[in-house]
């Protein structure tokens, strides 16, 4: 770290940021260099394009990308490359955080696709399907374990509601209502494979829950990244006579065009 003239700041080299990327530095210089951090608009700006680079695991490709502008730099007379290099040494951040910004976007487009059309599915108040087409339940004589993971489905405490719905599921495997909610709780939490594979048989053996799974089941074949499934799976929604899912395919289907 080079001290600047005012010393109250410090120039920081590029692997003075990487080495605080890394941890590799005492608690006082990482206080040191967050307050640099603050007032050097530059020094943050390439901490954060780095961030970047290593967070996508680009950080070899980038170097590359160095290495040809400055072979490219080398072919050019000793007074055009001096200028090339100075102009290179000042932008250089530029064009790699540009690229780094666009492989982050093109790598995320998926969970990005599917945050904008989640939305959680809300139980009615009063909501005491069973599902499977033969049993139904009323507040009194409801399965306490089902009880339990209704009401914690519904507070959003989705991870206690797994736990109550697999204690149900011992009993009353068969109930694919509460197999769909089981479904819902682990894709909120991020459990997609899991929510998938549920969502699969709810959608085939519950004709009552086939839109509602079949929608959700696309979505968590959209975080997956498998597109082809998912737009197998909104294709057959667009067709079907359900309004307000069929308006949502179609929505999706238009941005999985582009």
């Amino acid at each position: 770290m080079k001290k600047r003239n005012d010393s109250k700041q410090t120039n920081l080299s590029l692997e003075d940021i990487k080495k605080y990327l890394r941890g590799e530095i005492t608690d006082q210089q990482k206080e040191q260099y967050n307050d640099h951090f603050s007032h050097c608009q530059l020094s943050n700006a390439v901490k954060n394009s780095h961030a970047t680079i290593n967070q996508l695991g680009v950080e070899e490709d980038i170097d590359e990308l160095k290495s040809a502008i400055f072979a490219t730099a080398s072919k050019r007379d000793l007074a055009n490359r001096r200028l090339f290099l100075s102009r290179i040494a000042a932008g250089i951040l530029l064009p790699i955080t540009a690229i780094a910004s666009f492989l982050f976007w093109k790598q995320n487009a998926e969970s990005r696709l599917f945050a904008t059309h989640f939305e959680s599915y809300e139980l009615p108040e009063t909501d005491t399907r069973s599902g499977d087409g033969i049993v139904t339940y009323d507040a009194i004589d409801m399965p306490k374990d089902l009880r339990i993971a209704l009401e914690k489905y519904q507070q959003k405490d989705y991870q206690g509601s797994i736990t109550a719905f697999e204690d149900y599921q011992k009993f009353q495997p068969q109930n694919t209502y509460a197999n769909f909610l089981f479904a819902l709780a682990n894709l909120e939490i991020g459990n997609v494979a899991m929510a998938s594979n549920v969502l699969e048989t709810v959608r085939i053996n519950d004709p009552i829950q086939y839109a509602d799974a079949t929608w959700y089941l696309a979505l968590a074949k959209i975080k997956q990244k498998k597109i082809e499934e998912a737009i197998l799976l909104l294709k057959e929604l667009e067709n079907y006579q359900q309004v307000y899912y069929r308006k949502k395919a179609v929505a999706l289907l238009k941005e999985l065009d582009k």
